[in-house]
């Protein structure tokens, strides 16, 4: 047999199944163009066009190409099964006219070899050509400059060409193994086999149920964000366990039931799609979870994404409150006494006016910052010590402030007795009489004055463990005896002056001003013999909003990206249901139709199966993001994302957009599913 004929089969296999192939190579040249783009932004020579925050957008930008190209592994070794399960017949046809598995598995090679290469070429040329798009979209969320000069990259086209050939190597790894263990009269029956229900369905849906419970309470009992943040993907594994379980065992049982019922069983439009659908619902019932998956996946990147973004100005003022921030710490409690204080002050006074700058909307007061564990009313600073290990998740960060800053800062006189304290509380509640402050065996008690809901340092500090903030008339007579070194030498008390305000200056005028006046203060201190603290930083909000733009607006792209991506896998599961049943389906109403089922009738029965089954996905995905909503709106805290009603509007707009288009890709694929069993394709 001459060599050449086997890329002759390859091509005519795959020619004439264009119904089945086409939608696969798209998706393939799809994916190999989005993660080209990916690789291609995160390389050097578009990095340099960002003004600020390019290591955040190059960190994103690779965290996305690891999700596609793990994401792109699975989802095309699933969606190539619907392809050698279709060609399994005409494979078998060719094993009984004398072709040897060897022979088979040539064919396989060339077929794998025409569609990584066609796969490799369209999608590196769509790269290519796309690639400049998605620079000016992103360049212009991160306010970088645009120039129309097209580039290109070589070490991310090796990249993509090497990850996508070695998927492609495993796909054809996997159609081999496959085609060698089947018989020729397996591989001859193939495509006409359908699937018995899965045993003990009953204890399947139960576990799928319990487990699907299980992670939505996990999900909703959750405060703590970092516990959130921890527990979300073991809830994510969970969630995806529990769907395929009930989708799988709980839609057999589903149809099983409507069989049952005679009324709605016994009607034309009902008994054909419900009675094909029950006895192949394990592969049905996994397609339709994988949607389902997939679905929750679009709708959660799509809201979370899009709420960060249009947050991300709300983010950066709760990160720094002022344009300038200056944080200095002290070594002990007397350094924040005002004789020393005043001396730092003035000299940020006299660079600012030497600058010619207005500081307005001033912030001064002074802190001590603690951790601890919070147990029947005493907080225990020393937990290291007295409780051993601690999870990070237990622990509270205190903030003691005095009444005086407090006034002075926020306009609201407290007047406190001898042994009282006003508390402020964020992340937890709090509704003792007393409270105690512990460090080893020192401990001092405070009868509780008042309990709001608040900080008074209006400012995140990246680690968001709840907060308890202590308001008392003496600050250094309430942490006496306290500052004692942890197990790694360092004070566990941070004395802290927070100085800040706003200049009025444009970005790189407050950039160029905070960087001046941290060396200002370096000098201060190596010159003065009486100036005293530890180390001071001072931030210009402008320098951080380059960190949070560029990692937000780097999620957005993502976020928008990766939603193409499953959507498009989305629409191809689907395509493939229904392309597949509907030539499993098409014996059977052509049987229907020789016994009186009319044209018009077949299309009721198909409407019927969309209201019965293919709804599922969407209603399961809906119910999935109404219960994660409150983990998710706990991991967005710790992007600095308060605005609740924010991620609502962003949620239900992203659910709105999907439920439609969802809609019109199922009755697209509907109708190519009626032609095929109608027998008018």
């Amino acid at each position: 047999m001459k060599k050449r004929i086997y890329p002759r089969l390859a091509w005519d296999g795959i020619r004439k199944n264009r119904r089945m192939f086409a939608p696969f190579l798209l998706t393939c040249v799809c994916m190999v163009a989005i993660f080209y783009i990916l690789c291609y932004l995160a390389s050097p020579t578009a990095l340099a066009l960002i003004p600020r925050g390019k290591s955040s957008v190059e960190m994103v930008l690779t965290l996305g190409q690891i999700v596609l190209a793990v994401f792109s592994l699975v989802f095309l070794f699933y969606t190539h099964s619907f392809l050698i399960r279709r060609r399994m017949k005409e494979f078998g046809l060719y094993n009984v006219l004398g072709m040897g598995k060897g022979n088979l598995v040539r064919v396989i090679t060339w077929e794998s070899l025409i569609t990584a290469a066609l796969a490799l070429a369209g999608g590196l040329l769509a790269g290519l050509a796309l690639s400049k798009l998605a620079e000016l979209g992103l360049v212009n969320l991160l306010d970088g400059e645009i120039d129309y000069r097209l580039r290109a990259d070589a070490g991310a086209l090796v990249r993509t060409a090497l990850c996508y050939a070695l998927i492609f190597a495993l796909i054809w790894l996997s159609a081999i193994a496959r085609t060698a263990r089947a018989s020729a009269i397996h591989l001859m029956k193939a495509d006409s086999v359908g699937e018995r229900p899965p045993k003990g369905n009953w204890a399947l849906a139960l576990a799928g149920v319990v487990l699907l419970g299980a992670a939505y309470w996990l999900a909703v009992s959750i405060d703590n964000p970092l516990d959130a943040l921890t527990w979300f993907f073991v809830a994510v594994l969970m969630v995806i366990a529990a769907t395929y379980l009930v989708m799988i065992a709980g839609s057999v049982k589903l149809c099983r039931g409507l069989q049952a019922c005679k009324g709605y069983y016994y009607k034309p439009n009902h008994f054909v799609s419900v009675s094909s659908m029950a006895y192949r619902m394990k592969r049905n019932g996994a397609g339709l979870a994988s949607i389902c998956i997939i679905a929750t996946m679009v709708l959660v990147m799509l809201s979370a994404s899009t709420c960060m973004w249009f947050g991300a100005e709300d983010a950066i003022l709760s990160r720094f409150p002022r344009e300038i921030n200056l944080t200095a710490r002290m070594n002990e409690v007397a350094q924040l006494g005002d004789d020393n204080l005043d001396q730092i002050r003035g000299t940020v006074v006299r660079f600012a006016s030497a600058r010619g700058t207005t500081m307005r909307n001033v912030r001064d007061f002074r802190c001590v910052d603690l951790n601890g564990v919070l147990e029947d009313g005493v907080v225990q600073c020393d937990y290291e010590t007295v409780n051993g290990r601690v999870r990070f998740g237990d622990l509270l960060e205190i903030c003691l402030v005095s009444a005086e800053d407090y006034a002075a800062g926020t306009g609201t006189p407290l007047k406190l007795a001898e042994g009282e304290a006003a508390l402020l509380v964020d992340g937890l509640d709090y509704d003792g009489d007393a409270i105690t402050l512990a460090m080893g065996e020192t401990a001092r008690r405070f009868r509780v004055a008042s309990v709001a809901r608040g900080a008074a340092v209006d400012e995140y500090d990246g680690m968001m463990l709840p907060r308890l903030t202590v308001i008392v008339n003496d600050l250094a007579a309430a942490v006496e005896g306290f500052d004692t070194p942890g197990e790694s030498g360092i004070a566990k008390l941070q004395f802290q002056w927070l100085y800040g305000f706003d200049t009025g200056l444009d970005d790189d005028g407050n950039s160029r001003f905070a960087h001046d006046l941290d060396f200002e203060l370096f000098r201060l201190f190596e010159e003065s013999d009486t100036v005293g603290f530890r180390s001071t930083m001072v931030d210009a909000r402008a320098d951080g909003a380059a960190d949070f733009f560029g990692s937000y607006g780097a999620l957005f792209f993502i976020g928008v990206l990766l939603s193409a991506v499953f959507l498009a896998a989305a629409v191809l599961i689907i395509y493939y249901k229904q392309v597949s049943e509907g030539y499993e389906d098409a014996k059977r109403f052509d049987i229907m139709q020789k016994v009186g089922m009319t044209k018009p009738e077949i299309k009721r029965s198909i409407a019927s199966q969309l209201l019965t089954v293919f709804a599922l996905p969407l209603a399961f995905a809906g119910l999935h993001l109404a219960f994660a909503f409150p983990m998710i709106q706990k991991v967005l805290i710790l992007f600095s994302l308060y605005d609740t009603a924010l991620f609502v509007r962003t949620t239900l707009i992203s659910f709105a957009a999907f439920a439609a288009l969802y809609a019109g890709v199922y009755a697209l694929t509907s109708r190519e599913y009626y032609r095929i069993v109608s027998g008018t394709a």
